[in-house]
């Protein structure tokens, strides 16, 4: 060796032991030795040690067998005592590698220092089949890299071979040995590495065992552990390979770069990193780790760095990659750490961490990190593992188990993503999965495949933009059999910065669960959020899978409360979704689209497909916005079944929402829903409403089978839908559209769209092929007080109808309470409609400004009965509406009743009765009803019966009520046949100031007038102007073939100041009257006039009456005119059955009577009346049948007259 090769020996082992005070004393001194002994192996290029080099406690080491570019050593011992060095001495510039094996039976132990010296910077190979120890004062000093294994043999080329188990065997050549590194032995023993002796070389300081930057580390076992070790490649390479069989590993070379090649069929050893234990490759550029292994253990506050440094690196830096592949498991505990990072002042991109293994666990704040603190892009983090991945707890500082790759607060550049590969994944105990951005850049993705199941139970994955970030949110994306979220676990992608948030995506083949809360109140959860002070756009959350349940709490959300959009919620389910329940805190279960107070941006809509759908026991859909944007929509699609049902334990309804809130600006989102089957049940309900400045959402169902409302919940409340404009809002309610086979609802169940605010109520339009039924169920639209917009129609198009049991307010009903006109009821049905005990209104109430609605019904037959009504009225400043029936077949009304009608306080005319129909039946004190009892005109009742009308103990009337300003309707009926039995009447009436209407009956057969009723009232057709009232009477028309009376009247009478109506009867054959009266008559006033055409006979039995009589109360008033027109007049004799004008006061009608014969009936004077002893020449005192005009307290000149034009027949003439 040459002096200068010593000299420069000394420098180098005083740096590298840190000895102080050897450099320049003699190179002969005597010192303790290391136990290095050669071997014989390679005859006379044997290896030459010089033992205390220069007085050095170093052992240099010259000769070996030198072949091109490589330099060979052999042993039979290779030990470095504490405190000592071995030096290999590199003699030609060419020597690029050293490489030295141990031939004995016995492991090295390397407690000192191992380096290279000379004439190069030659990479050092150390081989010993036994093993290799380095101890913890151990360190390295060479030039180029290293590489120490427990492998037999290191080939060189095709046909070089260096073995140490079998020297005798060796082929030395000059080929590069970075060709490939191989290892031929079955079984290998362990490196252990406990070095962590600090040092300084060149004035940088180290520990353990470092070679110098840019250079390569290799240990390749058997086992290989590091025991508190340390490790140091900065900007270069470290790789620990454990190898367990027989096989080949291949090894790269460039230069001083080395790097291993693992086939995937050579057996894999464990590799342990413990005690904290540290590999660190950090520098400006570059720097990788790779560990091969069959089980890895990372544990006890071990380390595995890479990354850019601190204050180092360029733009074009690029740091390498760490990475993990382990046949077996992988355990990172015990605050144990990986990480990639560029550090803060770094400048450079960071690398990836990639772990394939079977299984990884990762636990007690263990981190894996690929983050940037500086500028330039921070690395992913890639996990592939066939079997099961597991992040587990926290540490006692309060350090998480976690993954993370975040652009860190200060750092400019794109964070990594995460990504897993594995069979299960579980993220528990407050384990997290992170990818942020704290600053100028875009967050990374969270993205997991598991062929099996993923479970988060209390850990969460995050994908956030933080406050004061600018960049893009990462998504998180997960792909899997099934997953599991429970016990407050989370998987959030927010932006509280400039930028959009992620997107929460799952794909799961069989189910997805959500459920519940953790202990300290967090729900299970999937967030896509633009929180308050952010500018960006929230992401969707998007779930695929056979069925998903959303249970105790945990619930999905999309929402704004900065500025940009919310995403939406999206889930698509082959099978189910199922909402259930509350937390025991009282959340509900539910899923979210929400802008919030104070945001500027549309919500994002929900949309559910599958086959069927349940929300339950207090869990909601909800879509609103509370700040300046539209609410989204909520839109369900189920092949089968979708089910709301109860209440919560919190005492809320399940329900489905569409909200603008109060405050907000914008119009509220729809809820559609898509099925073949509906059923909302015990309190659930579905509600689109506006408390802001917007519209409300419409409600639109299409059901291909049912759709159900039912009962209420144990909070009262029923099961339903709602529409709404809410107190102070502005805009204008939903419609509610439902479109079914079958619909009903019942046992308080209701379909509501009102408006308390300035805007029109929605519409109401249910349309089903089959039947529709209110059972104890209500649907209204309505305006109510204090608002300020129209009311909407209810529409219902359907096979048949039936409202039955009604009970408050069960019905149909539409009405106006506030300024608005109140909205119309229409009902088609092409088979039957009833009203069983259920109601059909429409009204404008007290302090209302607005017309109510029509009720208007088509179909075949309709039938109301037991209490029913079909009514609208005015009790505020509007018109009443109308009532509308058209029924190809019958209308039956027993013991039900139609209404138009004006209200005490109403100001406004009131609506009409029309009833178009085959036949119609009025029974069991039944009532067609217009009146008015409030200042307007009553309303008319008009009836058009192909073939017949029977009215049997009801009735028909309308009138005008006492103190009231207005004229009553018309009573006009149109039929073939018409039957008034059994006390039913047809009345039309003023107790006010105004006439009583007209009634007009024109039937192509007969018109029947028989019986009395219960209460002792004959039927009867009646108009009459009552006591105190003043007005007209209305007249009475009756066209028919045929007449008939039986216990009957027919009345046009004023009991006031008015004058009777007049009463006309044409009939083509007969007018029969049995016990029976024909009135035209007034208690003070002029009598009507009664114009009877009979095409036959008119008899008269049992003293029946026609009269025109006045002034009944003994005032004045003129009797009215009788005109018969008639074949033949019939009265027998002694039945006192009368003809009579008279007047009390003042003068009697003119009776003019044109007959070809009358029988039985004797025209009297006054005068023959008082000398037949009546007392006031009243005939009714009479048994004789008599016909009379006279003043029955007046003098000559009031009498009427009598003018009877037959041919000369008697007209005394008996029968």
């Amino acid at each position: 060796m040459k002096d200068e090769g010593c000299r420069g020996l000394q420098l180098a082992i005083a740096i590298a032991l840190g000895i102080s005070g050897v450099v320049g004393q003699n190179c002969d001194r005597a010192l303790a030795q290391s136990n290095i002994v050669p071997d014989s192996t390679l005859g006379n290029e044997n290896s030459v040690v010089v033992p205390n080099f220069n007085g050095l406690p170093v052992e240099a080491i010259d000769g070996g067998a030198i072949r091109g570019q490589n330099l060979f050593h052999s042993f039979r011992e290779f030990n470095v005592s504490t405190g000592r060095g071995a030096y290999f001495f590199s003699p030609t510039s060419n020597i690029q590698n050293i490489l030295t094996r141990v031939t004995g039976n016995n492991p090295s132990q390397i407690l000192g220092t191992l380096g290279t010296f000379g004439n190069s910077q030659p990479n050092l190979f150390l081989i010993n089949p036994n093993g290799i120890i380095f101890g913890p004062n151990a360190s390295l000093n060479v030039g180029g890299s290293f590489v120490a294994t427990t492998a037999n043999a290191i080939r060189l080329g095709d046909t070089g071979l260096f073995s140490a188990s079998e020297p005798q065997t060796s082929n030395l050549l000059s080929i590069n040995p970075s060709a490939f590194f191989v290892n031929a032995l079955a079984s290998q023993t362990q490196i252990v590495n406990r070095s962590t002796a600090t040092s300084t070389v060149l004035g940088e300081p180290t520990s353990g065992l470092q070679v110098p930057d840019g250079r390569s580390l290799l240990l390749v076992g058997g086992d290989v552990r590091l025991e508190g070790g340390r490790l140091f490649a900065p900007g270069g390479r470290v790789e620990l390979g454990g190898v367990a069989g027989t096989g080949t590993v291949g090894l790269n070379g460039n230069g001083n770069e080395l790097r291993l090649s693992f086939p995937a069929d050579v057996a894999r050893a464990d590799v342990a990193l413990t005690n904290e234990s540290e590999v660190n490759v950090r520098a400006e550029n570059g720097g990788s780790i790779v560990i091969n292994a069959r089980n890895l253990d990372i544990l006890q506050g071990s380390r595995v760095r890479a990354g850019i440094a601190s204050g180092l690196g360029s733009p074009e830096s690029k740091a390498g990659d760490i990475e993990i592949n382990a046949t077996g498991s992988t355990t990172v505990a015990g605050d144990s750490l990986i990480a990639n990072v560029v550090q803060s002042e770094g400048v450079g991109k960071g690398g990836d961490i990639s772990i394939t293994t079977e299984s990884l666990f990762v636990s007690d704040g263990t981190q894996l990190i690929a983050s940037t603190f500086g500028q330039g892009n921070a690395g992913s983090v890639r996990i592939r593992a066939t079997d099961t991945v597991r992040f587990d707890g926290v540490n006692s500082n309060g350090f998480l188990s976690a993954v993370f790759s975040d652009v860190e607060a200060g750092a400019v550049g794109d964070g990594g993503d995460i990504e897993l590969t594995t069979g299960s994944l579980e993220v528990i105990n407050g384990a997290q999965l992170i990818t942020n951005t704290l600053g100028q850049g875009n967050a990374g993705s969270v993205r997991i495949r598991a062929t099996h199941t993923v479970r988060f139970d209390r850990g969460d994955a995050f994908s956030k933009v933080k406050a004061g970030a600018v960049g893009d949110g990462g998504d998180i994306e997960i792909t899997t059999n099934s997953l599991l979220v429970t016990n407050g676990a989370q998987l959030s992608a927010r932006t509280a910065g400039e930028g959009k948030a992620g997107s929460v995506r799952i794909n799961a083949s069989d189910r997805v669960h959500f459920d519940g809360v953790s202990s300290d109140g967090f729900s299970s959860a999937a967030f896509s959020d633009v929180e308050a002070g952010a500018v960006g756009d929230g992401g969707d959350i998007e779930i695929t899978t056979n069925s998903l349940l959303v249970t105790n709490g945990a619930f999905l959300i999309a929402s704004t409360a900065g500025e940009g959009k919310a995403g939406s919620v999206r889930i698509s389910a082959s099978d189910r979704v199922f909402f259930d329940g509350v937390s025991s805190d009282g959340f509900p279960s539910a899923a979210f689209s929400n802008v919030k107070a104070g945001a500027v941006g549309d919500g994002g809509d929900i949309e559910i497909s599958t086959g069927s759908l349940s929300v339950s026991n207090g869990a909601f859909l909800i879509a609103s916005t509370f700040g300046q944007g539209k609410a989204g929509s909520v839109r369900i699609s189920a092949t089968d079944t979708v089910r709301f049902d109860g209440v919560g334990s919190n005492g809320l309804s399940s329900k489905v929402t569409s909200a603008v809130g109060e405050g907000a600006v914008g119009d509220g989102g729809d809820i559609e829903i898509s099925t073949s089957s509906l059923s909302v049940s015990n309190g659930a309900f579905l509600i689109a409403s506006t408390s802001g400045q917007g519209n409300a959402g419409r409600v639109r169902i299409l059901a291909t089978d049912t759709v159900s409302f039912d009962g209420v919940g144990s909070n009262g409340i029923g099961s339903g839908i709602s529409s709404s404009v809410i107190p102070e809002a502005v805009g204008d309610g939903g419609d509610i559209e439902i479109s079914t086979g079958s619909l009903s609802v019942s046992n308080g169940a209701f379909l509501i769209a009102n408006t308390f605010g300035q805007g029109n109520a929605g519409n109401v339009k249910l349309t089903a092929t089959d039947t529709v039924v209110f059972d104890g169920g209500s649907v209204g639209s309505s305006v109510d007080l204090g608002a300020v917009g129209d009311g909407g129609d209810i529409e219902i198009t359907a096979g048949s109808l039936l409202v039955t049991n009604g009970a408050g307010l069960a019905g149909l009903s539409t009405g106006t309470l506030g300024q608005g006109k109140a909205g119309s009821i229409r009902i088609r049905a092409t088979d039957t409609v009833g009203f069983d005990a259920g109601d059909a209104f429409s009204s404008v109430g007290p302090g209302g400004v607005g017309s109510a609605g029509d009720i208007e019904i088509t179909t075949g037959s309709l039938s109301i009965s037991n209490g029913a009504s079909l009514s609208t009225s005015t009790d505020g400043q509007g018109k009443a509406g109308n009532v509308r029936i058209r029924a190809s077949d019958n209308v039956s009304f027993n013991g039900g009743s139609a209404l138009s009608a004006v209200g005490a306080g109403g100001v406004g005319e009131g609506g009409d009765i029309e009833i178009t129909t085959g036949s119609l039946s009025v029974t069991n004190g039944a009532c067609l009803i217009g009146s008015t009892i409030g200042q307007g005109n009553a309303g008319a009742v008009r009836i058009s019966a192909t073939d017949r009308v029977s009215f049997d103990g009801g009735g028909a009337s309308s009138f005008v009520g006492p103190s009231v300003v207005g004229d009553g309707g018309v009573i006009e009926i149109s039929t073939g046949s018409l039957s008034i039995t059994n006390g039913a009447t047809l009345i039309t009436s003023t107790f006010g100031q105004g006439n009583a209407g007209n009634i007009k009956i024109t039937a192509t057969d007969q018109v029947r007038f028989a019986g009395v009723g219960s209460n002792g009232q004959s039927s009867g057709a009646f108009s009459a102007v009552e006591s105190g009232a003043q007005g007209k009477g209305g007249n009475i028309e009756i066209t028919s073939n045929s007449l008939s009376l039986t216990d009957a009247f027919i009345s046009s009478v004023s009991q006031g100041t008015g004058t009777a109506g007049d009463i006309n009867l044409s009939t083509r054959q007969n007018l029969k009257s049995d016990r029976s009266s024909i009135l035209a008559t007034t208690q003070s006033g002029d009598g009507g006039n009664i114009n009877l055409q009979v095409g036959d006979i008119l008899l008269m039995r049992n003293g029946s009456k026609i009269s025109t009589t006045a002034g009944q109360a003994g005032a004045g008033g003129n009797g009215g005119n009788i005109d018969i027109n008639a074949d033949f007049i019939v009265a027998v004799p002694k039945e006192n059955s009368d003809i009579t004008a008279n007047a009390q006061q003042d003068k009697g009608g003119e009776i003019t009577i044109t007959a070809d014969a009358i029988f039985g009936s004797v025209a009297r004077t006054r005068e023959e009346l008082l000398l037949l002893n009546t007392k006031d020449a009243d005939p009714r005192q009479l048994l004789t049948s008599d016909i009379t005009a006279i003043s029955q307290q007046g003098g000559p000149q009031f009498q009427g007259t009598v003018t009877v034009n037959t041919p000369d027949v008697d007209p005394s003439s008996g029968l």
